[in-house]
């Protein structure tokens, strides 16, 4: 199966949706893929927000 990206105006993407699932073919909007991405991220993180912010820190700064 190959996978591509459309960018359409937002009034066509019922319609798009309608023919998508009339073909068979899966649709999936930026918005479900980001959601889905968040809901698949751990809650239960094992560092604390001090480590976070020094890991961030050292990116952004090179320290």
């Amino acid at each position: 199966m190959t996978q591509i990206v459309l960018t359409v105006p937002n009034g066509e993407v019922s319609f798009l949706s309608t023919l998508a699932e009339k073909m068979g073919w899966s649709f999936q909007t930026s918005e479900n893929l980001v959601e889905k991405f968040i809901a698949s991220c751990p809650t239960d993180v094992s560092i604390s927000d001090e480590e976070i912010q020094a890991e961030v820190n050292a990116v952004r700064y090179g320290r």
